[in-house]
C-alpha cells in the first residue's frame, strides 16, 4: 500500500511534482525521485534560499506494508550566510489506508543545515489523507534551533482544472509554545502542470507573523502584515 508522497514530504509545498493525487496502491515496494529548480525555496512562509533560485534533488522509497522513506537536499542560503550550501531533509514512517479509503500516515522528520548546525532540528508528525484533502500536525522540542516547542497544523487540497492543469491550496499555522511572537500563519495557491514526468507549478505565498521583531531567520517584519511572494518551479520525476 502506498500513500502519496507528494503529502509525506516534510517541506512538501515545496515539492517540483504534483502535490494533491493520492496514489492508488502499489503492488511492489517503489522508489522514485525527483529534481529541478525552484525561483525561491520557501519553507513554510519563510526563505530559505535567501529569495534566491534553488536547485533540489529528492528521492522516496515506499514499501508494500506500509513503510516509507526518502529525503531531499537543496542548495539553499540562509539569511546569515554568504555563500550558498546544501540543505538536507530526511523523513521516514508509517501509512495505511482505512476501510473508510482515508488514510493515516505517522513519522518523523530531520532538517540539517552543515553550515549552520545550531539550525538543526527534528519533528515528529501524524496526518490523514482523502481523495484531495489532507492535514497533518507536526511537533518539535527545539524548532530550529530556537529552544521552542512548536506546533505546526498543515492542511492541503487539490483539484483538476482541465486536462494535465491541476489547482492547489495550502494553509498552515505555526505556534510556538515558548514565544508567542514566534508563531506565524502562512498559505501557498497556485496551478500546476505535468507532462511525461515533467511538472511546472506557480504560486503565490503568503506569510503573517503574528509578532514584530528582527531575528536571524525572519528577517525584519511588522506584525499583522501579509508577506507575497511568486515562487515558479519546474522539475523532473524519474
Amino acid at each position: 500500500m502506498r500513500v502519496s508522497t507528494q503529502f509525506r514530504q516534510p517541506i512538501l509545498t515545496l515539492t517540483l511534482s504534483i502535490l494533491f493525487f493520492l496514489s492508488v496502491p502499489a503492488a511492489h515496494a517503489q522508489i522514485s525521485g525527483s529534481a529541478g529548480i525552484l525561483s525561491n525555496y520557501m519553507y513554510r512562509g519563510v526563505s530559505l534560499s535567501d529569495d534566491k533560485a534553488a536547485v533540489r534533488l529528492a528521492l522516496n522509497y515506499d514499501d508494500t506494508a506500509g513503510w516509507f522513506a526518502g529525503g531531499q537536499v537543496v542548495s539553499g542560503q540562509l539569511s546569515t550566510e554568504n555563500s550558498r550550501h546544501a540543505q538536507w531533509t530526511a523523513y521516514a514512517g508509517y501509512a495505511q489506508r482505512l476501510s473508510s479509503g482515508l488514510a493515516w500516515e505517522t513519522g518523523m522528520t530531520s532538517y540539517s543545515f552543515p553550515s549552520s548546525p545550531n539550525w538543526n532540528f527534528q519533528e515528529i508528525y501524524a496526518g490523514l489523507s482523502g481523495e484531495a484533502l489532507n492535514v497533518r500536525l507536526h511537533y518539535s522540542p527545539d524548532y530550529l534551533g530556537f529552544g521552542e516547542r512548536t506546533l505546526y497544523a498543515e492542511i492541503n487540497s487539490g483539484w483538476a482544472l482541465m486536462q494535465r492543469w491541476q489547482a492547489f491550496l495550502h494553509g498552515g499555522y505555526l505556534y510556538s509554545r515558548d514565544n508567542a511572537r514566534n508563531s506565524l500563519s502562512e498559505a501557498r495557491m497556485g496551478i500546476a502542470t505535468s507532462y511525461y514526468g515533467w511538472q511546472a507549478q506557480v504560486s503565490l505565498d503568503l506569510t503573517r507573523l503574528h509578532g514584530a521583531r528582527k531575528s536571524e531567520f525572519y528577517g525584519t517584519a511588522s506584525s499583522g502584515e501579509w508577506q507575497r511572494k511568486i515562487v515558479f518551479s519546474v522539475g523532473r520525476s524519474f
